[in-house]
């Protein structure tokens, strides 16, 4: 087996598609011959961390989940990217994959130096090509996952909310404005994960901390009424109130709906696999518009959480619809899957006299 550190696990994240993705990245990549070693947590800063320095020029290949980090030239996006062109100079392919890629003036440069890099979309794509770089298009990861068999009818409707605040607040007035039996909140937000095995053990601790704050979190707001609107302060209130515990219950949650308004990219993308109808609102990249120009669903953008629940009753799937998102959804699982044995082929190819010994 290769050894590989995968960088930005966001699997530290409270978010059930965070914390999927990094499940499918360990899955796929042991799948093609990869072990990971080490799984450094996102915004954990390796230029600052000697060990894990001497770590990766020990490593076999390094990964990078890109995520939806890698735009507007983010502080946090300037530290993984520089991570190319350290590896380059000790002889470690480093991937980038799984990654939006916009607005990136000062990456251009240091991103020459991956070894290989797989875009999440075709806009992404132009704009590294634009700057006469190469990457390959493989879908959200979310979208290798196999998901649970749906248990129940689809009935009624469910409101998610968004990256933003000011959008999430928005959802829920428009919700209680609505006044339908027939709609539901469900957040994406996710307990805690306790990150045993990762290489990190200062971080074993820090989740344990973590879950139990997130615990007792969620159970006061179990308790707690929310009014038809909401401040700011009372955003972490909704969504522990209305969050679902395991991912196997958001899948489930999801599978069960009539449809989901959400503007949030990992619901649109776990709509996808569920095969449940929804309408989106914009997020902070491009990442949900040219998600849905890839599965061909045009039309389901909307500029605001009124107007796409005052659409709510058009919402499902026609026939076309529901094909092209079964065979996106497949082409997506077999893609992830060539990605990495793709990957692994690169590293063995690389090893030869003239590079790093067998």
């Amino acid at each position: 087996m290769l050894k590989a550190i995968l960088f930005n696990d966001t699997s530290h994240n409270k978010h059930h598609g965070c914390q999927i993705v990094v499940k499918q990245i360990y899955e796929l990549a042991a799948a093609a011959g990869i072990r990971i070693v080490r799984a450094c947590p996102m915004r954990h800063d390796w230029r600052d961390d000697p060990q894990l320095q001497r770590d990766i020029a020990s490593a076999d290949l390094c990964l990078i989940n890109g995520e939806g980090t890698l735009h507007d030239d983010a502080r946090a996006a300037q530290m993984l990217v520089a991570l190319a062109p350290f590896c380059r100079e000790r002889g470690v392919p480093c991937f980038l994959i799984n990654s939006v890629w916009q607005r990136n003036a000062k990456l251009i440069e240091p991103a020459r130096a991956f070894s290989g890099i797989y875009l999440r979309d075709h806009r992404s794509q132009d704009e590294l090509a634009a700057a006469g770089i190469a990457s390959r298009v493989v879908p959200d990861l979310t979208l290798s996952m196999i998901p649970p068999p749906a248990q129940a009818q689809r009935q009624g409707f469910l409101v998610n909310g968004s990256f933003y605040e000011e959008r999430t607040q928005e959802a829920w007035a428009a919700l209680q404005q609505v006044a339908d039996p027939a709609l539901g909140y469900l957040s994406i937000q996710a307990l805690p994960l306790i990150q045993t095995g990762k290489g990190f053990p200062a971080y074993v601790w820090k989740s344990l901390r973590s879950r139990f704050k997130a615990w007792r979190a969620r159970r006061q707001a179990q308790q707690a009424t929310l009014g038809s609107t909401i401040e700011r302060k009372q955003i972490k209130l909704l969504r522990w109130k209305y969050c679902a515990t395991s991912d196997a219950a958001f899948l489930g949650r999801l599978a069960a709906s009539q449809g989901v308004i959400t503007g949030r990219f990992h619901c649109v993308t776990l709509c996808l696999l569920t095969g449940t109808p929804f309408f989106a609102i914009g997020s902070n990249t491009h990442k949900i518009e040219a998600l849905l120009e890839a599965c061909q669903l045009q039309g389901r953008v909307y500029p605001d959480y009124a107007s796409a629940l005052a659409a709510r009753a058009r919402i499902a799937f026609d026939d076309a619809e529901r094909l092209a998102v079964a065979n996106f959804v497949s082409g997506s699982r077999q893609q992830a899957q060539q990605m990495f044995v793709e990957i692994t082929a690169a590293v063995v190819a690389a090893r030869s006299p003239q590079g790093r010994p067998q």
